[in-house]
């Protein structure tokens, strides 16, 4: 019978076809040394070696059997049939392994001590299988089982001699009119008939069969636990008499250390207390919890009585795990137990006890905190009550400086309060001493350690006690009160009383700036602002108290002190009347509570106030709405002699604005410096909004550019670029302007730059920048424009560097303070607000993958800059050659467009270029006009070639075409049949207006994605009527996704301060060695 468990459970869990030649193996006897172990009583685990059959080599053979369904769980073996086979094939049988179990098999049939413990184990299970056994599967799922339920009670026999618990069952149907019940004579034969489908008759009204009956969950737990016991009498070895044995007919015998297991298992049962409790058989109940003990104790004349009013609960397992205690069972809590013991031993079959009165104070101070914390029921009488006291604790915390931080932790019960360290004597208080040591624990997690049981001393640095009193100290709160001596308040907090600001009007432009802080001098305050500008956390005052430098309410305060720039020591400033707005806005966020404040008021008033009439007369153009704001801010400004920066989107008509604004100018003279592709365009926009402007294109010979500026009394606005500009700075610089436009100011966003001087050494008025693009790479572009706007508003370009440029990433708050600074003087609206007339623009990504061809020469030559750029950096060359490495990242981009652009020779393919020519063909087909732009001329020379071979017209323009060509070429283009206008990417980003296409094609990204949206507002502005399909071509796998996702890093700090335009070329100039290789990186 065993082997044929064994056989069916190896064969359902094993595979291989290799059984035949184990068996050859097995008749020759070359199996040695088997072992086999039982595990518990579910696992055997059988070990053997095995000859192999030219007997030159042993192998070793592991199974391990479960024995719940005599299934393999695992098997090895060390030969090379197994190590081929075991990953291909669950639980794989080699011959050796078939060997074994066979050898196996044959002292499994011998063991009588296995064939008992599977016996065993089928009885039980079956039980519980067939207590399951329903004909209708449905019925099953639905627990529609129709049979009757029967319970099984439990009666419980103490015996009088040995104490051992015992327990008999009684079995009957569950009804609502009757409970007869019978015993089960024979729990053996009871369990084994079950296991058999075999009825057992127990009257003649009642016969058990498991077609009728089903068992509750209740009564399949005390089956289990049978199970346990079956099992306890297989291991125990040596002979027992019948009634020493744990089942005997009706009963078991419950071991002591299983006895709470028992209890738990029966405890959805009816249990009764049956021989050995009580006179009668009592129904009982099994709690698990503490037993609610009443103890009393009284003080008497000469003794102290300990009083069991309802006497001691009886043991039942000899360790007080369980215990009887009012016809109740319980199995208290570890704690209880243990603590009830001695009582139980000391006090057997005694309800008092009389302590001598001179134990009293051992009895107070200890006993009766120890009862306290057994049972919630002692009593006390009067007199004992009025000595002691009993109560919750609550903590003070004190802390004081002198040579250290200490800390003096005083514990509260009712009105009594004294040191946590320190014993109490003149009342009987019962500590919680588990609380009092949590909190000392905590106190020296803390770093405070205790001195001589008095106080506490902070034994960290001093920035671990800044932080403790900045944020460690609320661990203390929720404990107990926290109180500061007069001469230490830990951290200290300022609001905005604590600062006193007076603002009043100085020389000239400026206004005077005076302060102070409650409670802290000037040259200590002086220290503080260094200790600011130093990027400290936290500055420790003279009476030892911190200030919390990252406090809000002071760290606003203290950058705009840094902001004007102090560095002395003196509480007087004095700020231009520009940073009025600035001052006003920071003052917001510190105090409401200042003198002066209707100074800088007025004139944030007069900025922000574009609520009244402007004369535009000489316009002929009916302005927008935000086109007529921005022409009255700029008239603001100037009034209050500032100037700006327009910064809107390209196509929403910045030279519309700035011509409105200058024609409503009487009599004043204005100097306009444009990139050379742009003066006509502005000259035609003067000649078609207002022409009765006098406009001077300042062109032609250095004499002629003379001549027309000794006769500029006749002129009212001057046109130039930015090259002539330079070259006759000599002559402009002798002028007066009232005002000066430059437009595409990103030309003078390098403040070294020729154009950047320049510009900066003519003489205006007010000064108004043009750009969509304020910053492109950095901040200090930013700075470059301001320095020409308003020069010293945003500092010498040094200070601004340090205080803004070098931490701005690091500080939220400089964000904040740098945006409060621009923000008036800059005015930038996008598309998508103010035109909502203005078509959608549907932008997209199309991944192309290279030929293949292409992708052997950019792998080739990718490894190639990796290997470079390692020599360079072991060499330290890194920093020195950072342009020579821009231009092999150039040249890997240009073989992700087209090999063909760097190699001469290539004769392959260009996967963007097939691309290309698909999508135009698609297009073009169906009715559109199409604009591709590129950074390389080469490759727009390339599509041209392409394009024109298979018929598909175009029109080109790179830089080397001159202005008045590139516009005859954009007006052909809006009217003609032509499908598709090349067009460089820095010659064609500004000042055309392609409105005719719709389509805009960017074939190579560009490092700053403004660029390519100047580029794209060619023909996404007013006048379009279609929506734009912006097509963005990237080659998968190259530097071009990498840019993509480099374009993203400052984006959102740009997009914080002023817009979403960001990097360009440059910023690869900047990169570490780990940014290179990650663009390099596939």
């Amino acid at each position: 019978m065993i082997r044929n468990y064994f056989s069916d459970g190896f064969f359902k869990s094993t595979s291989g076809t290799k059984f035949s030649y184990g068996k050859d193996i097995y008749e020759n006897d070359l199996i040695e040394n088997l072992e086999y172990k039982i595990l518990g009583n579910n696992k055997i685990t059988i070990s053997s070696n095995v000859i192999s059959e030219n007997l030159y080599n042993t192998y070793n053979v592991y199974i391990n059997l479960e024995l719940d369904d005599f299934t393999v769980n695992s098997i090895s073996c060390t030969c090379d049939d197994f190590e081929k086979n075991e990953l291909k094939k669950k639980n794989y049988a080699c011959k050796h392994i078939s060997a074994a179990f066979l050898k196996f098999l044959d002292y499994a049939d011998k063991d009588k001590f296995l064939s008992k413990i599977i016996e065993d184990r089928k009885i039980i299970d079956n039980i519980l299988d067939n207590n399951k056994e329903i004909d209708n599967p449905l019925s099953l799922l639905l627990n529609e089982d129709t049979r009757k339920d029967v319970f099984i009670d439990v009666y419980l026999n103490k015996n009088s001699w040995s104490n051992k618990i015992t327990a008999e069952f009684k079995i009957g149907i569950k009804t609502v009119s009757s409970r007869k019940k019978y015993v089960i004579k024979d729990i053996n034969n009871f369990l084994i008939n079950i296991y058999n489908n075999i009825p057992i008759s127990f009257s003649k009204d009642f016969e058990f069969s498991n077609k009728d009956y089903k068992f509750s969950s209740e009564s399949n737990k005390i089956f289990s636990f049978i199970e346990t016991i079956k099992e306890l009498e297989i291991y125990s070895t040596g002979f027992k008499r019948s009634q020493d044995k744990l089942i005997n007919k009706k009963e078991i015998i419950i071991p002591n250390g299983l006895l709470k297991s028992f209890l738990l298992s029966i405890k959805g049962n009816k249990v009764y207390l049956n021989s050995g409790f009580y006179s009668r058989e009592v129904e009982t109940e099994i709690l698990e919890c503490d037993i609610p003990l009443p103890i009393q104790l009284n003080e008497e004349e000469n003794s102290i009585d300990l009083i069991f009013p309802r006497g001691l609960p009886i043991d039942l397992d000899g360790k007080c795990h369980v215990l009887l205690y009012d016809t109740v069972i319980y199995i208290p809590s570890t704690y209880q137990s243990e603590k009830l013991l001695p009582y139980i031993k000391t006090f057997k079959n005694m309800d008092s006890f009389k302590f001598k009165l001179e134990d009293k104070d051992k009895i107070f101070r200890k006993l009766i905190p120890s009862i306290k914390n057994m049972t919630d029921s002692l009593m006390l009488n009067d007199k004992i009550s009025n000595q002691i006291i009993i109560a919750k604790p609550k903590f003070k915390f004190y802390f004081h400086r002198d040579d250290y931080i200490r800390l003096t932790i005083k514990v509260c019960y009712k009105e009594y309060e004294f040191n946590i360290l320190n014993d109490y004597r003149e009342k009987f208080i019962y500590r919680d001493t588990i609380l009092e040591n949590r909190v000392i624990t905590l106190a020296k997690n803390l770093l405070f350690q205790p001195i001589e049981d008095k106080t506490f001393v902070f034994i960290g640095s001093e920035d671990k006690a800044f932080e403790f009193f900045k944020n460690n100290i609320d661990s203390l709160r929720p404990i107990g009160e926290i109180f500061y001596s007069d001469s230490f308040k830990g951290n200290i907090a300022l609001d905005s009383n604590s600062f006193n600001i007076e603002i009043s009007r100085g020389r000239e432009e400026y206004f005077e700036f005076k302060y102070s802080v409650s409670n802290i001098d000037e040259e200590e305050f002086y220290n503080i602002l260094r200790s600011f500008k130093d990027n400290k956390k936290y500055y420790k005052l003279n009476s030892g108290d911190y200030l919390d430098l990252e406090e809000i309410k002071l760290k606003e305060f203290l950058t705009l002190l840094n902001s004007l720039k102090t560095s002395k020591i003196d509480n007087k400033l004095e700020f231009n009347k520009n940073k009025s707005l600035y001052i006003t806005e920071k003052l917001k966020e510190i105090t409401n509570d200042y003198t002066g404040k209707e100074y800088l008021e007025s004139i944030r008033d007069n900025t922000l106030n574009l609520d009244y009439d402007l004369n535009l007369n000489n316009i002929n153009a009916k302005l927008r709405d935000y086109q007529l704001y921005g022409v009255k801010w700029m008239n603001q400004l100037n009034s209050l002699g500032f100037g700006g920066i327009l910064g809107d989107e390209m196509g929403l008509g910045k030279t519309l604005q700035s011509i409105a604004f200058i024609s409503s100018q009487k009599n004043k003279k204005t100097l306009i410096v444009s990139p050379t592709s742009l003066i006509y365009n502005w000259r035609d926009e003067f000649l078609k909004f207002s022409p009765n402007t006098k406009v001077k294109i300042n062109i032609g010979t250095k004499k002629n550019r003379k001549i027309t500026l000794d006769n500029i009394s006749n002129i009212d606005v001057i046109i130039t670029t930015y090259n002539l500009l330079r070259n006759d700075i000599d002559l402009y610089e002798k002028l007066d302007f009232d005002f000066m436009f430059i437009d595409e100011a990103q030309y003078i966003k390098n403040s070294d730059s020729k154009n950047s001087k320049a510009c900066k050494r003519i003489s205006s008025n007010s000064k108004f920048a043009l750009t969509g693009t304020p910053i492109e790479n950095n901040l200090m572009e930013l700075w470059s424009i301001f320095d020409f706007i308003m020069p010293g508003y945003l500092w010498d370009k040094n200070t601004f560097n340090s205080k803004y440029n070098r931490n701005l990433y690091e500080d939220p708050i400089l964000i904040k303070d740098l945006r409060l600074l621009i923000d008036p003087f800059i005015l930038r609206r996008f598309k998508r607000d103010v035109l909502k007339e203005l078509p959608d623009k549907i932008e997209k990504i199309i991944k192309v993958d290279m030929t293949k061809e292409q992708k052997k020469v950019y792998s080739s030559y990718n490894k190639y800059i990796k290997e470079l750029i390692n020599k360079k950096e072991i060499a330290e060359e890194f920093k020195q050659d950072s342009i020579e490495i821009l231009s092999y990242i150039t040249k890997l981009r240009q073989i992700a467009i087209d090999p063909s652009l760097v190699i001469n020779d290539f004769e392959g393919e260009s996967g963007k270029l097939i691309a290309l020519k698909e999508i135009l063909e698609d297009t073009i087909s169906n009715g559109h006009k199409v604009l591709v732009f590129s950074q390389f001329t080469s490759a727009l020379k390339k599509i041209k070639s392409t394009l024109n071979a298979n018929d598909i017209s175009t029109y080109y323009i790179d830089g080397s075409i001159s202005s008045k060509k590139r516009l005859e070429l954009v007006n052909k283009f809006n009217k003609d049949e032509t499908n598709v206008f090349l067009i460089s990417l820095k010659a064609g980003g500004t000042g055309l207006n392609l409105t005719s296409a719709d389509i805009v094609i960017h074939f190579d990204p560009w490092w700053n994605p403004a660029a390519e949206n100047q580029a794209t507002d060619r023909a996404h502005r007013i006048g379009q009527k279609n929506i734009v399909e912006v097509i963005k071509l990237v080659s998968e796998g190259t530097v071009e996704e990498k840019i993509l996702s480099l374009q993203e890093r400052k984006k959102d700090l740009i997009n914080n301060l002023i817009d979403e335009n960001s990097l360009s070329n440059n910023l690869l100039i900047n990169l570490k060695r780990d940014d290179i290789l990650k663009l390099l990186k596939k």
